[in-house]
């Protein structure tokens, strides 16, 4: 069983909230590390679901991406993170596809972005068999407890409770592609919940405590 199966399998029902390890984080001079894979679960919301069926939509997904229910799951490829502020990039596997009668829009090759005060997800927007390009298509919102640093733990971290809203700029493809005006700005698409994997080389040392004789 590779990383992370083995991984997922151990995960618990309580990551869904934030499962980040509090304990001592040893400094190094490069905290920035490679994402080596994980996946990311996002659970559509009811709103988002509504207004998908406003447009008169049914959603299925790119490779790399699979539908259970109202819950999409993306694999992780590559990135950087700076375990320091939860800063970086993380690429993801696959995507969605919205149809509606002869009309179809493709959001792929999803990208979260974290800098600063902005966090986003990007995806290559096929509208109708044409490439209109990278758009910035939901908005992220990071958890208000996040703790930094980042500690990873046997090489992987929880990141959990990431909203998602859609940006206007991704309202506006999904509605232009469909020709419908369903989608609104801001809405509540749902939250997230990732499991990212990193080289061990990130974990903090493991502490030694001696016994005097």
């Amino acid at each position: 069983m590779n990383r992370l199966l083995r991984k997922l399998s151990l995960a618990a029902p309580a990551a869904a909230a934030l499962l980040l390890a509090t304990s001592t984080f040893a400094a190094t001079t490069n905290s920035i590390y490679p994402t080596e894979g994980g996946r990311t679960t996002l659970t559509l919301s009811k709103a988002f679901l509504a207004e998908i069926t406003a447009a008169k939509a049914t959603v299925s997904t790119v490779p790399g991406a699979q539908l259970d229910g109202n819950q999409i799951g993306f694999g992780l490829s590559t990135g950087e993170i700076d375990l320091a502020n939860a800063e970086g990039q993380i690429v993801h596997n696959g995507g969605i596809t919205l149809t509606a009668g002869a009309k179809q829009v493709t959001l792929d090759s999803f990208i979260l972005t974290t800098f600063g005060e902005q966090a986003y997800v990007s995806a290559l927007v096929i509208a109708n068999g044409r490439l209109v390009g990278r758009v910035n298509v939901f908005d992220i919102t990071l958890p208000s407890d996040l703790t930094l640093p980042i500690v990873p733990k046997s090489g992987d971290f929880f990141l959990g409770g990431l909203t998602w809203n859609l940006d206007p700029a991704g309202a506006s493809a999904l509605n232009e592609a469909l020709g419908v005006t369903a989608f609104h700005d801001s809405v509540y698409v749902g939250y997230s919940l990732s499991l990212v994997l990193v080289p061990l080389a990130a974990d903090p040392p493991a502490t030694t405590t001696t016994t005097s004789k």
